[in-house]
């Protein structure tokens, strides 16, 4: 019956939004910010033919300290990668930036050559994101791991 139940349209709406919901559920522990920041990494991907990235819980944790140390330190710096990363990875990643603002630290990121290169890695498959804003200064990391 056409508008019912078992109309097809009606059902992917019904999925529509269960995704919709599930992808909230999964970036709960983020704050706003961060959330913003991986539909900025996705949207990037996307628009250059490279699969979105899905979140990985195990590595926000570390993503949120390393940006807290490089805001404490007050300059950039790398983390050990393979400290804090989940069990039976292949390959890791990592992206730090500061800026004023977070669109200015994703454009930096996006149009460095070494970054972009993360960035669009289609061997990575999760990314965590940790976003500290500190003296007028946002420090963000990207965690990668496929």
């Amino acid at each position: 019956m056409p508008g019912g139940r078992s109309d097809p349209l009606h059902m992917r709406k019904v999925v529509a939004l269960f995704i919709a919901a599930l992808a909230v559920l999964l970036l709960v522990a983020c704050t706003p910010e961060e959330a913003n920041h991986i539909q900025m990494v996705n949207a990037f991907r996307t628009a250059n033919g490279v699969a979105q990235l899905d979140w990985s819980d195990p590595l926000y944790d570390k993503a949120r300290a390393w940006s807290q140390h490089m805001a404490n330190e007050g300059k950039l710096s790398h983390s050990d990668l393979k400290s804090g990363a989940p069990a039976g990875w292949h390959i890791l990643g990592e992206n730090v930036a500061y800026n004023s603002s977070l669109n200015g630290a994703m454009e930096a990121l996006e149009n460095s050559p070494a970054h972009r290169a993360n960035l669009l890695n289609p061997a990575f498959t999760r990314v965590a994101v940790g976003i500290l804003y500190q003296n007028n200064v946002y420090w963000v990391t990207e965690e990668f791991v496929g």
